[in-house]
């Protein structure tokens, strides 16, 4: 399985509470894919990020399916990739604290 980098924006409360299951879990990149893989994009609230450079940013190393499909559903959606990457990451969050 290739890998693929994929830079974000995250919401305030995003990042916060990923790092929290960081140091709980492990691996950033690994959770964020497991959140892009198991978080259904196509329906996820999405979850934008204020205009600004107020937004933590980060590099994640995620799967070539992950980065693939939410390049595609955020084109079919006409959304940011950010903004969909953060409604994953906030649902996928929401299940496991």
């Amino acid at each position: 399985m290739g890998k693929a980098r994929l830079y974000l924006r995250l919401t305030e409360e995003v990042n916060d509470r990923l790092r929290e299951s960081m140091r709980h879990r492990g691996d950033l990149s690994r959770q964020i894919d497991e959140a892009l893989c198991s978080t259904d994009l196509a329906k996820v609230e999405l979850n934008k990020i204020p205009p600004g450079r107020n937004a933590h940013a980060l590099t994640a190393i995620v799967s070539s399916s992950a980065d693939g499909q939410l390049r595609d559903i955020a084109r079919q959606r006409g959304c940011t990739v950010t903004a969909l990457a953060n409604g994953a990451l906030s649902r996928w969050l929401a299940r496991k604290l």
